[in-house]
């Protein structure tokens, strides 16, 4: 545990696959915040619960895409040869391959790249999960033929990053609404906009919270909150009545914010914890976002591939990105690339 530098290229053996396992040969490791926090040990976020921290040496990663080589016993959904991606690898996707559970990989379509496929476990998950489960959006993809879409005015508070990007494409596909982004740079702005967001704003702005006032004067019917310690007051002057606030990140800070603000506009805070997904919840995440990833309306955002032995650096861009306007997903890509 430590900081970036502590990650090391090695080889190990390849584990023996028990019942409902499958090995899966990594063609692309997505790059997640939660990566760094495990990194970082008994020193970073997993101070108040180390028990959860794996045991040393670990491989990192938790999300990737890739292709099956080899199955245990019992394991029906997937076969040998498919392309899939996966949520929650049991060995680490850091790696050339990695062991997972059967239930913890999806068909990765045709269309869709390793890499782009790498950033659906988490990434597209969470943006799918808030949009839908915690937000309480109807997927018209999934909805009873002849459903109409809902006309949700969203603002995705932090629309730049993996997460954002993901949730600006899917809301536009999913709402006859206005969807907004904001961003914090011009490069990101343009990200944004491109991913769908038909209002932009520049979160350093000191204009840039009437600025979304005078676009959706009536105020966002969902906010999906990316940086909540700093934000979640703004958010509650931005939201509609009624309307719903999905903190999907946020430090382990106080927040001053009045009650009244609340009760203003009878709006509600709501966490979104992609591991407190139901399996019910994450089936219909698969499903909706294969569909929106076969029908062209989610086109994952790659902003950097890197090589694996480059994991020090991924980590540190993905926290504070260097250019100082990356937007999109981070992937790592391992050396063996064989099919």
């Amino acid at each position: 545990f430590g900081a970036p530098e502590v990650m090391k290229v090695e080889q190990k053996a390849l584990p023996t696959l028990g019942p409902g396992q499958v090995l899966v040969n990594i063609k692309a490791a997505g790059v997640n915040p939660s990566d760094t926090y495990i990194r970082l040990g008994p020193e970073g976020p997993y101070a108040a619960t180390p028990h959860l921290l794996p045991k040393l040496p670990f491989t990192p990663g938790k999300t990737g895409a890739g292709v099956v080589v080899s199955l245990g016993e019992s394991v029906a959904s997937v076969k040998v040869g498919d392309r899939v991606y996966v949520h929650a690898a049991l060995t680490g996707t850091y790696a050339s391959h990695a062991v997972c559970d059967a239930e913890t990989l999806e068909i990765l379509p045709a269309a869709v790249s390793y890499a782009q496929g790498a950033t659906l476990g988490v990434a597209g998950s969470t943006a799918y999960y808030a949009l839908c489960q915690r937000g309480g959006l109807r997927d018209p993809l999934l909805a009873p033929p002849g459903a109409e879409k809902e006309a949700c005015n969203i603002l995705v508070h932090g629309a730049s990053g993996s997460v954002g990007l993901a949730a600006v494409q899917l809301a536009r596909a999913i709402t006859t609404g206005t969807v907004a982004g904001t961003a914090g740079t011009d490069q990101g702005g343009a990200a944004a906009s491109a991913a769908g967001a038909a209002v932009v704003a520049n979160h350093r702005s000191e204009s840039y919270v009437d600025d979304l006032r005078k676009a959706v004067p009536g105020g966002f019917d969902l906010i999906l909150e990316m940086f909540g310690h700093v934000n979640l007051p703004t958010d509650l002057a931005l939201a509609s009545k009624r309307g719903k606030i999905c903190i999907i990140g946020s430090r382990s800070q106080t927040v001053p914010v009045n009650p009244r603000h609340f009760m203003n506009v009878e709006a509600e805070v709501r966490g979104v914890f992609l591991p407190q997904a139901t399996a019910e919840d994450r089936k219909t995440i698969a499903r909706g976002l294969r569909m929106h990833l076969e029908n062209g309306t989610l086109k994952p955002v790659i902003g950097q591939e890197m090589p694996l032995a480059d994991a020090a650096r991924a980590h540190k861009e993905v926290m504070a990105p260097s250019s100082g306007g990356a937007a999109g997903s981070i992937v790592l890509i391992p050396d063996d690339q064989d099919d």
